[in-house]
């Protein structure tokens, strides 16, 4: 027969060596899915980077389309003003050159000429200015509108 406190040691060796080995297998079991969270993160973490990126490009190139069209509408409105620059440039010549009052003396032609002339001169300047303004607003709106992000 085996002593009783051989047989206690050697039960409680056991129980040590097993709870050990327990602790030790199932710190490995851990640290294996641990180490595939990490992994997964990573993907999911790199996926999404990349993502991003796509959704970047795809909004600078709708951006970069918004203004391309605002810079050619500024371009076509940019030879329309200067049309009607030219345009109001010959009718100022026009009224210069030419009276309608026949009957007028001549110092009251010329008064009524100058005064014609300088108001005519301040009307187109502003309609002018007003048309830039307007023309302005509108482009930027509509650059705007255009690169906001749209799915």
């Amino acid at each position: 027969m085996i002593p009783i406190q051989t047989t206690l040691i050697a039960t409680v060796a056991s129980l040590i060596i097993g709870l050990s080995t327990g602790w030790i297998a199932n710190g490995w079991r851990l640290n294996g899915k641990i180490d595939r969270m990490v992994a997964e993160h990573s993907q999911a973490l790199a996926q999404a980077g990349q993502n991003a990126m796509i959704e970047s490009a795809r909004l600078q190139g709708i951006k970069d389309e918004a203004l391309n069209q605002a810079n050619q509408i500024a371009q076509r409105n940019a030879a329309a003003a200067a049309v009607a620059r030219s345009e109001l440039s010959r009718l100022r010549k026009e009224l210069a050159s030419r009276s309608s009052l026949s009957n007028a003396t001549c110092a009251s032609t010329r008064d009524y000429a100058a005064t014609l002339a300088t108001v005519f001169g301040e009307c187109a300047t502003r309609i002018g200015e007003m048309a830039a303004d307007a023309d302005g607003h509108a482009a930027d709106s509509r650059t705007y509108q255009q690169s906001f992000p749209r799915k």
